[in-house]
């Protein structure tokens, strides 16, 4: 397959990934994520897919994501890496004011039985 019709193929599944957060379309978030994902919040908390999907849908509202220029870099036919800015605007769903977190994102997306799907997704704050 044609390196850039696999790099467009993640920048549009990204963009769902994005879509599917705000809009809490939570059965779509999981077909895009891995079962053995790793995923590294601004904050430090470390959790796999089960603790992650609950988050998503019991401890904050995500309210907007957007995203910088982003790179994919491919590492075979199977394996790719997503890096670029990202910033969260959320809510705590027992809360009532927005956060905004600024930071950086570094996503490993694999492809196997069920396509392509985040593996491990890693945020950093950017430094004020």
């Amino acid at each position: 397959m044609n390196p850039l019709s696999i790099e467009a193929q993640l920048l549009g599944l990204e963009q769902e990934r994005v879509r599917a957060l705000v809009e809490e379309d939570h059965g779509r978030v999981a077909q895009l994520f891995a079962d053995d994902l790793v995923y590294v919040h601004t904050t430090g908390l470390v959790q796999d897919k089960a603790a992650y999907l609950e988050y998503a849908r019991e401890a904050v509202r995500y309210l907007a994501i957007e995203r910088g220029e982003l790179q994919v870099r491919l590492y075979g036919n199977d394996l790719a890496l997503m890096t670029g800015p990202q910033c969260n605007t959320l809510r705590k769903r027992d809360g009532e004011q927005a956060v905004r977190a600024e930071g950086f994102a570094t996503q490993v997306w694999v492809r196997g039985a069920q396509g392509w799907q985040i593996a491990s997704f890693h945020g950093t704050r950017s430094v004020a």
